[in-house]
């Protein structure tokens, strides 16, 4: 029977779909020399967010066809490599966009009233903080989206036609008629007006040479004062020292995130200690709903490719003409 890996958790359904097809073997959040031991003799992989690198690649061996991602995001994948290895990288875009969504406007909505710092507030001292804990609303704001992919119009929808908000948008494709499609009112802009007119900065721009630590010191200099930042795409989008250094200062209000430039964090990020912070263990995707669709399109993408097909969600495409 052949041979895949799971590296990711999946749903119980989605897993008994791939175990009717295939034989399982199982390293969950496998890495390094572990993961491409795991993977040899495999000929697809159902992949989490691990490393997979040339020097994995080369250790795997040559039965690898198909690296199937939970998810939308291949950064942590060495494209290169996989097409040098004739090993194709599909994903599932778009699957795990309302979730993201309604966590990034989440964040926003905990930072805005301070609902963690409240949590905390009640468990310790009771009502003593009642009335000292400030707060604003988010109607009628600005929300400045920077990278205006299926979630970053999902967010722009929310914050658009649930509080009013003025949505501003930074992008690489200004096209007037996406806002049209998404049913919103919005203006495209470039980062310096997003960052100097948003009450709130959401990011939702994937990873590039371009966009690495896009959100730098001279950056967080240029935003509103009293506005937050919220990053739920990846960690690499901030340079998270001059953060740290932002938000001590009260330069920003506050950082909500789900993703850290290293993850996990080490214990003693300076981070945890800013009280002006809301934080998540990049869990993102982690709704029941969004993981049985990833998990799902995952499943289906391997079995199409291992089937002699070729997924539309190829990330690297050309691995196929070179085959």
């Amino acid at each position: 029977m052949t041979r895949v890996l799971q590296t990711f958790p999946l749903p119980a359904e989605v897993e008994a779909k791939l175990r009717a097809h295939y034989g399982v073997t199982q390293a969950l959040f496998a890495e390094g020399d572990a993961l491409a031991a795991a993977a040899r003799g495999c000929r697809g992989v159902v992949a989490g967010t691990e490393p997979w690198t040339r020097e994995v690649f080369d250790a795997a061996g040559a039965d690898l066809e198909a690296i199937s991602r939970v998810g939308t995001g291949v950064d942590s994948v060495d494209l290169a490599a996989a097409t040098a290895h004739g090993v194709a990288v599909l994903n599932a875009p778009g699957e795990n966009a309302q979730t993201i969504a309604e966590l990034s406007v989440g964040f926003m909505w905990s930072l805005a009233r301070r609902i963690v710092r409240a949590d905390r507030a009640v468990r310790t001292t009771g009502f003593e903080m009642r009335t000292r804990l400030d707060g604003g609303e988010l109607a009628g704001k600005t929300v400045g989206v920077v990278g205006f992919g299926e979630i970053g119009r999902r967010v722009a929808a929310i914050c658009h036609h649930g509080f009013g908000m003025r949505v501003l948008v930074t992008t690489a494709r200004p096209d007037p008629a996406r806002f049209e499609a998404a049913g919103i009112t919005a203006a495209f802009v470039d980062l310096d007006r997003l960052l100097a007119e948003s009450d709130f900065v959401a990011l939702h721009a994937a990873v590039t040479p371009d966009t690495e630590r896009m959100i730098g010191a001279p950056q967080l200099e240029a935003m509103k004062p009293g506005a937050y930042l919220i990053n739920t795409s990846r960690g690499q989008l901030v340079d998270e020292p001059a953060l740290v250094e932002a938000l001590a200062a009260g330069a920003i209000a506050g950082y909500g995130a789900d993703v850290f430039e290293v993850e996990p964090p080490p214990p003693d990020h300076p981070l945890f200690d800013l009280p002006n912070t809301v934080l998540s263990p990049h869990f993102g995707s982690g709704t029941f709903e969004a993981m049985s669709r990833m998990g799902g399109r995952a499943v289906e993408n391997l079995i199409e490719r291992l089937s002699g097909g070729r997924p539309s969600r190829t990330v690297n495409p050309e691995v196929y003409d070179q085959a």
